[in-house]
């Protein structure tokens, strides 16, 4: 399986609701992922819990085959 980045956004959200949301790790709340996948475009999102904050590109690639495989194991 060859996997390549292609685009990485954060997505930001403040706990307090009415309060501003600010660009900082507390207010992290998912990221989502552009990724050519054997030569395909796909799209992922991982939430907070699902990939850190300050993630690299190794553990962003591990989420991918990670999700890949759970959607296999679901198809069959």
């Amino acid at each position: 399986m060859n996997i390549t980045l292609k685009e990485s956004k954060i997505q930001f959200k403040n706990p307090v609701i009415g309060q501003p949301t600010r660009a900082v790790e507390e207010h992290y709340y998912a990221r989502r992922i552009v990724a050519i996948v054997d030569g395909v475009a796909r799209q992922f999102r991982f939430m907070a819990n699902e990939l850190p904050f300050v993630a690299d590109e190794g553990e962003m690639i591990a989420a991918i085959e990670t999700q890949l495989n759970k959607e296999q194991t679901n198809a069959e």
